[in-house]
């Protein structure tokens, strides 16, 4: 029984469903299922000292918004651009004034043709009421850091845009959690696919072992047969739960298990039981000749 479930175990989980691939290394234990990429985490705080930690804290930030390929820029002239990406740029400023809208002008003009693109400025001292006026018309994002490195929106832009970067996140979150779950048990064909690859995985191992001939010639006591479809169970149920990502409904899972352990402990008693019996009947046997044979010895004796 062992090799069935074994077997029948490797073929159903050496698979890749919604947001997991499935990896088979060896035993039961050694299962493991490695989730697809996970969302950055929002920058964790640290000192802000030096212009340099103000242009990596502000990139940091904007890989966490959703531009992953953002970097702070070369050494040298003012541009304009103190960080880069491919849909964003930023100019971030260490300074003890206000940013005026002088620096907004210089990052539009950096900017070009490539209107495509969303325009920030990070400051540590906030900005001035024509730089927010200015950054209104141009859509620009503007953000006053801490020391500490956090951010707060400076104007409507920037505000809406962390709305719809909070909306778009809860709803990507959602989405991977269903995917994990698989609908808090996975649709109806998913499910139905895990148990037809289960069973036709079990049909093909026991067809595998008749034909090598490592099935019993006897037949299976009912013990044998109580023990082997609780295994069967409580395996089906850490499959599927792996599978799908989920444990599902809290009844189904405890009446499933609870049938399980039933059947398991059925079949040990039963099957320890068919044991004494057989020694019972094998010392019964071996008595029998014995007994015979003295009977013989008495009836050859003269009288």
């Amino acid at each position: 029984m062992g090799s069935v479930v074994v077997e029948s175990v490797t073929l159903l989980v050496c698979c890749q469903s919604g947001s997991s691939r499935s990896l088979w290394c060896g035993p039961l234990a050694a299962f493991t299922v490695i989730p697809e990429e996970e969302p950055l985490t929002e920058p964790l705080p640290q000192t802000i000292d030096s212009w340099q930690k103000a242009e990596l804290n502000a990139a940091e930030w904007m890989r966490f918004w959703g531009f992953g390929d953002a970097r702070v820029t070369e050494g040298g002239a003012d541009s304009g651009v103190d960080v880069w990406s491919r849909g964003a740029l930023a100019q971030v400023k260490f300074e003890a004034v206000q940013v005026g809208r002088p620096v907004l002008q210089r990052l539009v003009g950096a900017r070009g043709r490539s209107v495509e693109k969303a325009l920030f400025v990070f400051s540590g001292a906030g900005f001035s009421s024509p730089a927010v006026e200015y950054a209104n018309d141009m859509d620009i994002c503007l953000f006053k850091y801490t020391l500490a490195g956090a951010m707060t929106p400076e104007n409507g832009i920037a505000r809406d845009f962390l709305r719809r970067f909070d909306a778009e996140r809860l709803a990507a979150e959602r989405a991977r959690t269903a995917a994990w779950r698989g609908a808090e048990c996975g649709d109806s064909a998913e499910r139905a696919l895990v148990v037809a690859q289960l069973a036709t995985a079990l049909r093909a191992v026991e067809a595998k072992r008749v034909a090598s001939g490592e099935a019993e010639k006897k037949p299976d006591s009912p013990g044998q047969g109580l023990l082997g479809c609780g295994v069967v169970l409580l395996l089906t149920w850490v499959c599927l739960a792996v599978k799908l990502g989920s444990l599902g409904n809290k009844i189904v899972m405890a009446v499933w298990i609870g049938v399980s352990i039933a059947l398991i402990v059925s079949g040990i008693v039963a099957s320890s039981s068919g044991a004494t019996d057989e020694e019972s009947s094998k010392e019964a046997a071996n008595a029998s000749p014995a007994v015979d044979k003295s009977r013989q010895r008495a009836g050859s004796e003269p009288s």
